[in-house]
């Protein structure tokens, strides 16, 4: 499987793709998003999901607030698309400022561009 709840966030172990500079969820993406949204049908309890968007320090810091916003506001979208109630779900861009991983090199850009989906709420805390 490739995402999992853990606790106060569902763990995914690949990444969500998307085309380059842009907020279009690449085709390879998908069975991981029907993956978290199988989770959310499964547990009801959770009420509120923050779908994080984040970026590399490349490209300017408005615009990579920007991006990362549009894209966490793509995977809402189709998760509402796969079922999921829309008021379940937030979507929030950090942009670069908060990277995982350094800046200096193509691996640590690359840990840097991510999505993240944190539990916010439930409803049996």
């Amino acid at each position: 499987s490739k995402a999992q709840l853990d606790g106060s966030k569902i763990d995914i172990k690949d990444k969500v793709f998307f085309e380059s500079g842009s907020d279009v969820i690449l085709n390879k993406s998908f069975s991981l998003l029907e993956e978290v949204s199988f989770i959310l049908s499964d547990h009801p309890e959770l009420t509120k999901i923050r779908i994080e968007g984040h970026t590399d320090n490349r490209g300017n810091d408005d615009m990579n607030m920007e991006l990362s916003q549009r894209r966490a506001n793509s995977v809402k979208l189709y998760l509402e698309k796969q079922g999921i109630e829309a008021d379940r779900l937030e979507a929030v861009g950090f942009g670069e400022t908060q990277p995982v991983a350094t800046n200096d090199t193509a691996g640590g850009r690359a840990e840097n561009r991510r999505v993240i989906f944190q539990v916010v709420e439930r409803s049996d805390d």
